[in-house]
This record gives structure tokens, sequence and C-alpha cells, in this order.
């Protein structure tokens, strides 16, 4: 699975205005299970919540190599939360 890393940036802001970066990246982080339901969490607001973001953050939550590159991009950003 190939996700879109051209939003990487407005997902950043996204989390950040809504004080979630912290989490996210204790998410990304996470050992393997916590990630993955994490990402299931996140699914299942789906029929709530129509976001494309979400779905977006939850599919990289499912990908270990993308976790770990949109982790490194946020580290590698200036977010003040």
């Amino acid at each position: 699975m190939q996700v879109n890393q051209n939003n990487w940036h407005r997902w950043a802001q996204y989390l950040q205005r809504y004080h979630l970066l912290g989490l996210f990246r204790f998410l990304l982080d996470a050992a393997g299970p916590v990630r993955i339901v994490a990402a299931q969490s996140l699914w299942m607001t789906q029929p709530f919540v129509q976001n494309s973001i979400i779905s977006q953050l939850a599919e990289v939550l499912e990908d270990q190599e993308q976790s770990k590159a949109f982790l490194e991009y946020v580290n590698n950003r200036e977010f003040n939360e």
C-alpha cells in the first residue's frame, strides 16, 4: 500500500490543529499491535465521521514502512503544539 506523501504536511497540520500530533507520534512509534488497534479504531469512526484525512492516517498506521516514514517526516519538521 502506497500512500501519497504529498499530503503529509496537510495531515501534520490537521493533527496539530486538534492537538493530536503528540499522540499520533506515540502511535507511529509504538509497537505493531498498538498501531493496528489505533488504525482499526480510526476505521470504526468512518460511519460517523466522513473525513478522508482520518482514512488516510489509518492506512499509514496499518503500514509499518509508511508509519516509520511519516514519523520521520513529522519529527524533522517544526510543528508547534
